[in-house]
C-alpha cells in the first residue's frame, strides 16, 4: 500500500511522512457534550487557542453549533452570530502556519468564514459530519473555491453508517463526485464518524472501527480521528462524566494512530497527549508504512 502524504497549503503537509497532526477542539456551542470545551468569550478563546497552538496543535477546530446527539437545533444566523465574532478576532492573532478548521454543515457558514480568512490571509478547513448532505450548496461551494475538506462517513444523517465496508463505499461515492466536478482530492481527508451518532451505533461499532482503520488506507487520503471523550469510552469504563475519560481517550487514541490515522482531534492539546502521539508514531514508523 503506498504512503499517504499531502499538501493542503504550502507548508501545510499531512501524512505517514510527517509527525502526526493535532487539532485541538474549541466549541462555541453551550450545548456541546463537553463542557470544559465550551468558551463564550474571545478572550477565553485566545487564552486556549493560543495555548494549545504553544503546545504543537497545528490546527484548531472551531464550531458554533453542537453536533451531539440530542443537542438542541439552532438557526444558521444564530450559529452565525456565535462563529464570527470569535473567528474575526481570532484570525488576527493565528500564526500564520495554522490553520482554523470550521466546524459546519451550512455554505452560509463556510462562505462567511472563508471571507474573514481571505481578508485576513490566513487559511481555513472545512470539517463537515455531514459528509456535505446536510446543506446541498456545499458541495459546490467547496469545489468552487477548492477548499480542503473534511467529510466524516455519513450517508443520511451524520455518523449513521455502523461498518468499516459501509463507510469505505460512501466515501468512494463522494470522492468520486468530488473529483468529477473538478476538486482536487488532495485536498480531501476522512473522518470514519466514530461516536454514538445514531441509536443503532452501540459502542462495539467504535471499537470494530478504531480496529479496522487500516482498511480505510485504501483510499489513499489522509484520515482523521475524533475520539475525545466519547461516550464509547464512558461505556467500557463506566465512566458517565466525559471529563473523567482522559485516560480512555489516551489509550484509543494511541491504537488509532498505530492503524494508521494522520490527524487526532481532541479537546486536550497537553503534554499527556503530545507523548502517546509520539510514542505511537514512532511505533508504528518500525514496520508499517
Amino acid at each position: 500500500m503506498n504512503n499517504i502524504n499531502t499538501k493542503l497549503y504550502e507548508n501545510i503537509e499531512i501524512g505517514d511522512n510527517y509527525p502526526t497532526s493535532v487539532m485541538g477542539v474549541i466549541n462555541l456551542s453551550p450545548e456541546s457534550f463537553y463542557k470544559n470545551s465550551v468558551f463564550e468569550s474571545f478572550h477565553q478563546v485566545k487564552n486556549i487557542a493560543l495555548e494549545m497552538i504553544s503546545m504543537g496543535a497545528g490546527f484548531l477546530d472551531i464550531g458554533a453549533r453542537s453536533t451531539a446527539p440530542g443537542a438542541p437545533n439552532i438557526t444558521v444566523d444564530e450559529e452565525l452570530k456565535r462563529l464570527l465574532p470569535i473567528l474575526e478576532e481570532l484570525f488576527k492573532i493565528l500564526p500564520d502556519g495554522n490553520v482554523i478548521s470550521i466546524d459546519t454543515q451550512y455554505m452560509k457558514i463556510a462562505e462567511q468564514a472563508y471571507y474573514l480568512s481571505q481578508i485576513n490571509n490566513k487559511k481555513i478547513i472545512i470539517n463537515d459530519v455531514s459528509c456535505l448532505k446536510t446543506d446541498p450548496k456545499m458541495r459546490d461551494f467547496i469545489i468552487d473555491n477548492d477548499l480542503p475538506i473534511i467529510l466524516m462517513a455519513s450517508k443520511e444523517k451524520p455518523g449513521d453508517l455502523l461498518t468499516m465496508d459501509q463507510i469505505i463505499s460512501e466515501f468512494e461515492f463522494t470522492i468520486e463526485s468530488l473529483k468529477e466536478n473538478g476538486h482536487d482530492e488532495k485536498k480531501i481527508i476522512l473522518d470514519p464518524g466514530i461516536g454514538h451518532w445514531v441509536p443503532q451505533k452501540t459502542y462495539q461499532y467504535d471499537l470494530a472501527i478504531i480496529d479496522e482503520l487500516d482498511k480505510l488506507r485504501r483510499l489513499e487520503k489522509p484520515i482523521l480521528v475524533a475520539i475525545s471523550r466519547k461516550s464509547f469510552i464512558g461505556n467500557l469504563l463506566d465512566i458517565p462524566d466525559p471529563k473523567d475519560r482522559l485516560n480512555g481517550t489516551l489509550a484509543a487514541t494511541s491504537i488509532a494512530i498505530y492503524n494508521g490515522a494522520h490527524i487526532v482531534r481532541t479537546h486536550d492539546v497537553n503534554k499527556k497527549l503530545m507523548e502517546t502521539i509520539k510514542i505511537s508514531k514512532k511505533i508504528r514508523s518500525v514496520n508499517k508504512k
